[in-house]
């Protein structure tokens, strides 16, 4: 195994869901308090020790070159970007990734969440049992879909969608992000779409050992809808939920440097200002967030809104994508 894993973050995904703020950025490059969405998960990564960074991309490519350049780089460090004409499912995009990963010992992390979980423990879980992968597991009370049997005691994952029909021990929720051997390759169709999902049952049908970890009490944020992607700042917004990995310590930043946001303006609650937005004196401002370039006029009173920057905005707005 290599000294420092590698990384390879899902980023292909539509993201149909968030639209209509989809119709603008891909889900992975949404801002989060001016930061976008994806580079939560780099920054987890190489604070977790990974050396070489991955990613792929399908829909609105060039957005992601406009963020991390003509060379791909992200804080000084390389960046291998795997288009999909044609999406690939998770199994299929690890494979076109492969030459990125090569034999080494790799991060698969799924770049449409929002995340502070223990990776570097992940890490050493999964080198210390010999698994083909170690999923990194929540448990069922905190949201999502409980679809994956595990066994705690044995720290081995016993079945997947219900599909191998093993008795239930605990059901439990997949994190989105796991580590890998490369021999998963070896599981994964030459060519055409594939799940990851099906390489690890067909590994398991063979007897090959799939281990999970679970965890508990840590921030884990899927930002899937409007509404949610809204819940997430006001999440983050809390100083308790601050993310351990940030090196910025002035992160989160409410109002952008680069924002005009005029005397007069009242802001309540959890606002996000960003860069090259303009706030007119005489609007309110309650729990919304404004993406850069928005304009916002003098009558307007925004509350629990999203402002994505494509019409001038007035007047009185109660939730919603602007």
């Amino acid at each position: 195994m290599s000294n420092k894993p590698a990384a390879f973050v899902l980023a292909a995904g539509l993201g149909t869901r968030l639209a209509p703020l989809t119709n603008i950025l891909p889900k992975p490059l949404v801002p989060v308090f001016h930061k976008p969405l994806l580079t939560f998960a780099l920054d987890s990564l190489i604070e977790a020790g990974v050396g070489s960074l991955a990613l792929n991309t399908h829909y609105l490519p060039e957005a992601f070159t406009s963020v991390f350049g003509t060379d791909p780089h992200y804080r000084d460090r390389p960046l291998s970007l795997f288009h999909e004409p044609l999406l690939l499912d998770t199994g299929g995009g690890i494979r076109n990734a492969r030459p990125a990963l090569g034999e080494s010992t790799f991060f698969l992390y799924n770049g449409d969440i929002l995340a502070d979980l223990p990776l570097a423990e992940l890490l050493s879980a999964h080198t210390s049992s010999g698994a083909l992968a170690t999923l990194l597991l929540r448990p069922a009370e905190g949201g999502g879909v409980a679809n994956v049997n595990f066994d705690k005691t044995s720290g081995r994952v016993l079945d997947l969608r219900g599909e191998l029909g093993k008795n239930p021990v605990a059901w439990t929720v997949y994190s989105g992000i796991a580590v890998f051997e490369p021999g998963i390759f070896d599981w994964i169709p030459d060519e055409g779409p594939y799940s990851i999902i099906d390489a690890l049952l067909q590994a398991m049908r063979a007897g090959e050992t799939i281990g999970g970890l679970l965890v508990r009490d840590s921030v884990w944020i899927d930002l899937g809808t409007p509404s949610a992607y809204l819940e997430a700042h006001r999440l983050l917004a809390d100083p308790g939920n601050r993310l351990g990995y940030l090196s910025d310590s002035e992160w989160p930043l409410r109002i952008h440097p680069e924002a005009v946001v005029e005397s007069g303006v009242r802001i309540e609650g959890m606002v996000s200002v960003g860069p090259g937005a303009v706030v007119r004196s005489g609007a309110v401002l309650k729990d919304s967030v404004i993406w850069p370039g928005s304009v916002i006029g003098s009558e307007a009173h925004l509350d629990g809104c999203i402002v994505s920057g494509r019409n001038f905005v007035d007047g009185e707005h109660t939730g919603g994508v602007l």
